[in-house]
């Protein structure tokens, strides 16, 4: 109905401008015959003038009467036939006008159906075109995917080959416990162990070729040069894959896998199934780290029989370009962690320390040991492989150089954007717990967790957009009842966290 009443507005406005410009060209017609009537009547003025004259000579040669009466009857007929054509000027702009009028009413409803049939019409258009447009992407993913099976095949030789090296190097130890030393590994053993990586370093990617250059251009730059690169192309719909094939070109390291977008969790894993280096390292495509980071952290794990080296993280705020700590990596928070000894879960809590995947290199025997992988499905899915690493690692090393760059306030993370990607965060937990509880460290660690759960609960619970606080205030009540947390164990998390009395 609105749409009518808005076409009967447009029709009327119309209506009105034509009438304005019939009764001005009417009104510019009438001055012209004006002004031609003014010309005709001084022209015929002085040609009457010219035959009065003549008339009066000729009559007073020939007559010598009513020379005067003639002309005066000349003159008054002009005068009627300029008389009658103004009148038929006026009468044309009534008539003008009424058939305007007849016109509008008549067409209107016509005018109307068209203008419906045509939305109409657009809108099956661009249906049909959606349709394609779904039919070409659904082929788009099949052959991406059978382009991404080819990539693999590469990668799964290398993994079978390693199997194969790893299953003879358990044989030599085996046969040297046995005091067996005249068994060697063979030449070809020695030589691809030789060439295996320091270091894999995961990069996944989505979207982020804003900032992917400056991320590559600190990895390859590193000073430990036996390193593999393994790039994860999450499907990204920007210039990503150009920048990762340009890259590719440049450094054999660099290892590329393009793949339908399955998040960042799916992402880690696939380049954790391809990595083949003595220790694993992470770097979101965002972030870029120091020249020095993995070598490093790599002759510590060495020196020290690490399962896991860590550094301090350094900051730089997007938003307003400024090398800036981001408030949960600031240096007193981890200020509780020893810088001079070797440390485990049963030292220092997991969870009295900021949680990150990227400042730390691990080696992938811890990960091969544990089955230690991402989350999948879910944001906030580095903290399976952050927990499960620190759960079961024996021997941990903490330094405080600052040896990774976190880049935070950019448009898009999801820190920044606080949406309702954050109530991945509840789900998260669960996650956590079950891990705890398959590495035997649940009872110990139990009111860490829920200090550490409850806190974070409520963090985000503040930081979350209004439109998404109901469902995440309902979710956070649910998995708060499900934990069970004991009369005495909530006594103690509400001195910590009143606003928790409210929830419960």
């Amino acid at each position: 109905m609105e749409d009518k009443d808005e076409q009967i507005i447009k029709l009327e406005k119309e209506y009105k401008n034509e009438i304005e410009a019939q009764k001005r060209y009417y009104e510019s017609e009438l001055k012209l015959l004006k002004s031609k009537y003014e010309y005709e009547k001084d022209k015929l003025k002085i040609e009457n003038e010219n035959k009065v004259q003549a008339a009066k000579s000729e009559l007073r040669a020939y007559y010598n009467v009513k020379n005067t009466e003639d002309a005066e009857k000349l003159k008054q007929y002009y005068e009627a036939q300029l008389e009658s054509q103004k009148d038929w000027y006026e009468q044309e702009i009534i008539n003008r006008r009424h058939q305007t009028e007849q016109w509008h009413v008549k067409h209107f409803e016509e005018e109307t159906a068209k203008l419906k049939q045509g939305y109409e019409e657009m809108l099956k258009a661009q249906e049909d075109k959606f349709k394609v447009q779904e039919e070409a992407m659904s082929l788009y993913i099949a052959e991406q995917k059978k382009i991404y099976e080819e990539q693999l095949k590469p990668f799964k030789r290398i993994i079978n080959f390693n199997k194969k090296i790893a299953k003879k190097l358990h044989l030599k130890k085996r046969q040297k416990k046995e005091e067996k030393p005249e068994e060697i590994l063979n030449t070809e053993t020695l030589t691809t162990d030789i060439q295996r990586p320091k270091v894999s370093v995961i990069l996944p990617v989505y979207n982020v070729g804003k900032y992917l250059s400056q991320a590559l251009d600190s990895l390859i730059n590193q000073t430990l040069k036996e390193i593999e690169i393994i790039c994860v192309d999450d499907g990204s719909t920007d210039n990503c894959y150009e920048i990762l094939e340009e890259y590719k070109q440049k450094d054999s390291r660099i290892k590329v896998i393009h793949k339908e977008n399955k998040g960042t969790g799916a992402a880690r894993n696939d380049g954790l199934r391809l990595a083949t280096g003595e220790c694993i390292g992470f770097v979101d495509p965002d972030d870029w780290v120091k020249p020095n980071m993995f070598e490093r952290l790599y002759n510590l794990i060495k020196e020290k029989n690490l399962d896991i080296a860590m550094c301090m993280p350094d900051g730089y705020d997007e938003k307003n370009a400024v090398n800036a700590p981001f408030p949960y990596f600031v240096d007193a928070n981890f200020e509780n962690i020893p810088d001079d000894k070797i440390f485990n879960w049963r030292d220092l809590s997991p969870f009295s320390y900021p949680m990150c995947v990227w400042n730390k290199l691990y080696t992938k025997e811890l990960f091969d040991k544990n089955h230690i992988e991402f989350a999948e499905g879910l944001d906030f899915e580095d903290h399976k492989v952050i927990f499960g690493s620190l759960l079961t690692a024996e021997r941990i090393f903490f330094i405080r150089e600052k040896l990774y760059v976190y880049r935070f306030n950019r448009e898009g993370s999801i820190l920044s954007d606080n949406n309702k990607r954050l109530i991945d965060h509840i789900e998260i937990f669960n996650t956590v717990e079950n891990l705890m509880k398959e590495t035997n460290t649940y009872g110990i660690l139990r009111y860490d967790f829920l200090t550490y759960k409850i806190h974070n609960l409520l963090y985000y619970y503040s930081m979350i957009k209004d439109e998404y606080k109901s469902e995440y205030r309902e979710n956070m009540i649910k998995s708060i009842k499900e934990t069970n947390i004991t009369q005495e164990e909530m006594q103690m998390l509400t001195e910590k966290y009143p606003d928790l009395k409210s929830y419960i």
